[in-house]
């Protein structure tokens, strides 16, 4: 994972600065302490301009879903945001400034105060990843009204930010503007030697870090020394040319690790400056917070199968004691044979099914009959107990069952609301966060082959909407055999299926299935129609009529 560049903020300002100068701010939101969404209008549209000042992921972009991102908008708004909406809300953007090679991004507003006075106030997003931060103050005087987090003399002696403090730039890095050096001076640079910090100052790359891909493929050059005047011209060029954002071609690579404004071999093209810094950002983010949930909830689960396996083990001793029960059943017996006799301690009588002799202790107390009776009783209480235990074992065995199934549905969640979704299945709304989805707002991942659509259902929520909702009684259903699995869903559209692709479909299945490594298992299906909900909280099925294949 790379940093969000001041290059990558340049292009992001150009490609939106016609939106952004004169939008009005409609209202303002802050999930947490380190994100801050402000719902923007211009030329008729409205835009979520999301800054996130996290160490981690600082960055800033327009975004669509806020689900997709799993923000939660707290019920009670924190004090930062209070200020911002009582200086800024329902103002507009008078002016959008980057200072030249600066992670900052200031956003001017015109704001009247209680006499009616027109002050001017500004809004600095600080993208400088541990010293990110957003700092509102007046540009008249330069003075601080708040920020995202305050910087006491503790955290840094040169630059303190709090209420009532002076505004200060961060220290100046003596930057020279690419655009303006001469070829000449730029080769001067390479006529001793040089790091790739000194480098990256010889350049006056305050507009880009080592990790850019640009960067990194310049190095490469020349670390070796061995190019001439007419490659180093090049060189000066290509840093010109993405600098000045002449051939902004905003790219993704493949695994997520990187980004680029200027289109790589191994990179992806996205559309826009914005998307891709949203894309990249919001998916890094995710797996962060998916890996975070995910790891709760195995958790979880391995703790609630521990607990039922212990009580399992407790209850297999209590089955031990039905040979117990039979005992005390024959000695009643044999007593209610042998009434005649003397209540003596004990009494050794005959088995009259074996003719081996059998010792009975007895209550002297008690006659042989009450005796018997008293036998009879521990048979019935022993035998009850014995009975329980199974049972109890029984309904342990399905709950394990759920619980491997949930932990399997856990291992395929692909993004944060099957999270959610599994989390509210297990009852866990107070220790997790989850969003209460609606059936009509469940989705369900779909896949087309052949102009057929296939749905896939990645957990319990999901299944037991794609049998009642989506599939149709003649669409086929498909199931790995015996196995953890999901539930995928032909739809037939009352047409026939060709085996090729009922063959692909069963391939998706054993995708989404525990023995997905496996180089064949065996997958069931069937039509909608001859499958039936189990009668347990989760999507447990039966079903008839199947046929199999292996793939």
């Amino acid at each position: 994972m790379i940093n969000f560049d001041a290059l990558t903020l340049k292009a992001f300002v150009a490609e939106n600065y016609n939106y952004l100068k004169n939008a009005s701010v409609r209202k303002i939101q802050q999930p947490s302490r380190r994100e801050v969404i402000l719902h923007l209008r211009n030329n008729g549209e409205n835009k979520k301009l999301y800054i996130n000042i996290n160490p981690e992921f600082f960055h800033i972009c327009f975004i669509e879903d806020i689900q997709a991102r799993d923000i939660i908008i707290p019920d009670c708004a924190p004090m930062f945001c209070m200020l911002l909406r009582k200086y800024i809300q329902n103002s507009k953007i008078t002016d959008v400034i980057q200072p030249f090679g600066e992670r900052i991004l200031e956003l001017t507003f015109e704001y009247s105060d209680a006499l009616e006075e027109t002050v001017t106030l500004c809004l600095a997003i600080e993208l400088m990843g541990k010293y990110s931060n957003i700092v509102l103050y007046r540009k008249n005087n330069y003075i601080i009204i708040g920020c995202a987090h305050n910087v006491g003399e503790e955290k840094s002696k040169y630059r303190e930010l709090a209420g009532t403090l002076p505004y200060i730039y961060p220290a100046k890095q003596n930057k020279s503007d690419i655009l303006k050096v001469k070829f000449e001076d730029f080769k001067e640079k390479f006529s001793g030697n040089f790091d790739d910090t000194s480098f990256a100052y010889a350049v006056s790359l305050e507009y880009y870090y080592l990790t850019n891909p640009i960067v990194k493929q310049i190095l490469s050059v020349v670390r070796t020394k061995n190019f001439d005047e007419e490659e180093l011209y090049l060189i000066f060029k290509k840093i010109q040319d993405t600098v000045s954002l002449a051939n902004v071609k905003p790219s993704i690579k493949d695994d997520y690790s990187e980004f680029s404004i200027v289109k790589e071999i191994g990179y992806r093209t996205v559309q826009t400056v914005n998307a891709m810094i949203d894309e990249y950002y919001s998916y890094n983010q995710i797996q962060k917070i998916l890996n975070q949930k995910k790891s709760k909830l195995y958790d979880y689960i391995d703790l609630q199968i521990k607990k039922l396996l212990k009580q399992k083990n407790v209850l297999n001793n209590k089955l031990s004691e039905n040979e117990k029960a039979d005992t005390y059943k024959l000695k009643a017996d044999i007593l209610m044979m042998n009434i005649s006799k003397t209540v003596l301690p004990k009494l050794s009588l005959e088995n009259p099914f074996t003719g081996e002799k059998t010792e009975i202790e007895l209550d002297e107390k008690l006659s042989i009959i009450q005796n018997a009776n008293r036998y009879y009783k521990l048979y019935k209480k022993t035998k009850t107990a014995v009975e329980y235990a199974s049972a109890q074992i029984k309904t342990i065995n399905e709950k394990c069952l759920e619980l491997q199934e949930q932990r399997f549905y856990v291992e395929i969640a692909s993004n944060v609301v099957e999270i959610n979704e599994i989390t509210e299945e297990l009852g866990l709304k107070k220790e997790v966060t989850v969003k209460k989805n609606n059936k009509s707002e469940i989705k369900i991942e779909m896949f087309e082959i052949q102009g057929y659509k296939v749905y896939v259902g990645k957990n319990s929520t999901q299944n037991d909407y794609l049998l009642s909702k989506i599939a149709s009684p003649d669409d086929l259903w498909f199931h790995p055999l015996n196995m953890h699995g999901t539930h995928v869903i032909l739809k037939k559209n009352n047409a026939p299926v060709a085996q090729t692709v009922i063959l692909e479909c069963a391939k998706i299945a054993k995708k989404f299935s525990k023995a997905k490594n496996d180089s064949k298992i065996p997958i069931i299906y069937t039509a909608r129609k001859y499958v039936k909900k189990a009668k347990s909280k989760i999507a447990f099925v039966t079903y008839k009529n199947e046929s199999e294949i292996y793939c």
